[in-house]
């Protein structure tokens, strides 16, 4: 049943409901209906189960408050449509949409959720989309190359496709988005994701943006035909641009540190030849990958595998050196993500 400003929720109006909730969208322009069952909301909520709880009227008095809809009881709240239809949408398909793995969409779909699983005391809700987005970003510099790892070979099917689709997806639609996971965590105190979505996040290009490319395929977006990544920019507050900024700049000071940490100490057997080739690899890195230059953890990874990108090498002794002290530094940079991007600070 559809009337001019009024609108039954395609998949949430079930026909033995027993109750009504009724919302009005973001504009305010149209009020859904959503009719769903006591049981599964008190299953969850507290807050729920405290309210139906509340004995029925016996017979012969009146409540004016209770309103009834479609002979069940209604309740109009004040939480949006949208709100509604993303906190119901996951207590009714726990394993749906917004939950595929690397779904760039995911703190979209869910925010409504998460919102309302705070405010109705949903605990395990909410626990579990907490868990879902911390399984898109990596918390251990272990998980963060394994999805790296997955990135390239993804990357690798894309390049082979004319289009640069997969599955009618760009690989930016396979991927998970870094700004609209800043927001969520930090509107929901999910501090578990930050580090690794701000350093994902300031690997990309601020003039690539997520709705810009989309709204002109012929224009802006003709590059996501070609892996480039984007991000939901408007997003961002101000706090965050801040500590985007500052991380940035760390970041490029740790990469050219690496010139001296890693390639710049002496062989330790003092073989000849081997000052200039350390200082021959770190000049090719620095000449041939200026992509790479702007992720350091992904230099160092490299530092760590010479031998399989260069014929003119160092000794064996500088190569195991070369090759601790990159990983030393990779598993110091993880370290300090925190502090690079001020996530720490209130």
């Amino acid at each position: 049943m559809i009337r001019r400003g009024y609108q039954h929720h395609p998949s949430l109006y079930f026909e033995d409901g027993n109750i009504v909730f009724s919302a009005l969208t973001k504009n305010d322009e149209v009020r859904h209906y959503f009719r769903v069952h006591k049981a599964i909301l008190a299953r969850y909520s507290p807050v729920f189960n405290d309210m139906f709880a509340i004995p029925p009227l016996r017979e012969g008095e009146t409540d004016e408050a209770k309103e009834s809809y479609d002979g069940v009881v209604h309740v109009q709240t004040p939480d949006t449509a949208e709100d509604v239809a993303s906190f119901l949408g996951v207590l009714y398909d726990p394993l749906g949409a917004a939950y595929k793995r690397f779904n760039p969409n995911t703190p979209v779909l869910v925010e409504g959720a998460l919102k309302l699983s705070i405010k109705y005391e949903c605990d395990t809700l909410r626990g579990r989309i907490v868990e879902n987005l911390e399984a898109d970003w990596p918390q251990t510099l272990a998980q963060w190359d394994a999805r790296r790892s997955e990135t390239i070979m993804a990357r690798s099917e894309h390049a082979q496709q004319a289009s640069g689709k997969v599955n009618g997806l760009f690989l930016d639609d396979r991927l998970p988005e870094p700004a609209s996971a800043i927001r969520i965590a930090s509107d929901y105190n999910i501090p578990s994701i930050l580090p690794a979505a701000f350093y994902d996040l300031a690997l990309l290009n601020t003039d690539a943006d997520w709705d810009t490319y989309r709204a002109n395929p012929s224009g802006e977006g003709k590059h996501l035909r070609f892996g480039a990544r984007t991000a939901r920019w408007h997003l961002l507050d101000k706090r965050d641009l801040m500590r985007l900024v500052h991380g940035q700049k760390l970041l490029a000071a740790y990469t050219r540190a690496i010139g001296t940490d890693v390639f710049g100490s002496r062989c330790p057997r003092l073989t000849k030849g081997c000052s200039k080739a350390r200082s021959d690899c770190w000049k090719y890195f620095q000449e041939n990958a200026p992509i790479s230059m702007d992720d350091p953890l992904d230099v160092l990874n490299d530092c760590m595998k010479l031998d399989s990108l260069f014929t003119e090498l160092p000794c064996p002794t500088c190569l195991s050196d070369i090759s601790t002290m990159a990983e030393k530094k990779r598993r110091e940079l993880w370290r300090s993500l925190p502090a690079f991007f001020n996530l720490n600070s209130r």
